[in-house]
């Protein structure tokens, strides 16, 4: 499956330099961004197949990697379709120092009534979502920006003000004192 190519989350992508992991790469929509040292982690070998460079066929609930393996995650689109919150696995194969960029849907978008009205159906509606995420789920493991990246002069508004957008991008900065939370299970993945 293609992800959305937008402004916002290339930049995004352009923030994460080193040995990065694309987990969950997909079809590589953002390898491009990512610079020389990235890894695509999937569960698709056929994705895996059509990719270039260093490929990893694996879960993104069990990243086949030692701690701080990498200086930065990015992971688009593929939160909503693994049961279990994979965040303890990204934080744990990332260096302090690092970051990780997850884009998500909002589980309570206030465009998926809009859409339902239209027909469109909504984020529950995707084949192959399984828990949905809201602003509030996701603001205990760092910085949460919207995006709606359909409506241009409204885009800007979501990053102000998250729960407007129709999706979130989840920044975290990891440092020793998350990598110790997540150990620890003070941020438990159970209930995120």
């Amino acid at each position: 499956m293609r992800s959305k190519v937008s402004r916002f989350r290339v930049r995004c992508a352009r923030r994460l330099s080193g040995r990065i992991l694309d987990l969950g790469a997909g079809e590589g929509d953002f390898t491009p961004y990512l610079g020389a040292g990235v890894v695509s982690l999937d569960v698709d070998l056929t994705n895996l197949g059509r990719l270039a460079g260093r490929r990893v066929a694996a879960s993104a609930d069990r990243i086949p990697f030692a701690d701080d393996s990498f200086d930065g995650v990015w992971s688009c689109a593929v939160l909503e379709h693994v049961a279990t919150n994979y965040l303890p696995e990204a934080v744990r194969v990332t260096r302090p120092g690092g970051r990780l960029f997850v884009l998500t849907p909002n589980r309570v978008s206030p465009w998926d009534p809009i859409k339902r009205l239209l027909g469109l159906g909504d984020w529950w509606s995707n084949e192959g979502h399984v828990r949905l995420y809201s602003v509030q789920d996701l603001a205990a493991w760092g910085r949460v920006l919207g995006e709606i990246w359909w409506a241009p002069g409204l885009d800007q508004l979501a990053r102000w003000w998250p729960r407007l957008g129709h999706t979130l991008m989840l920044q975290v900065d990891v440092d020793r004192d998350l990598k110790d939370r997540v150990g620890s299970r003070a941020l438990d993945p159970a209930s995120r």
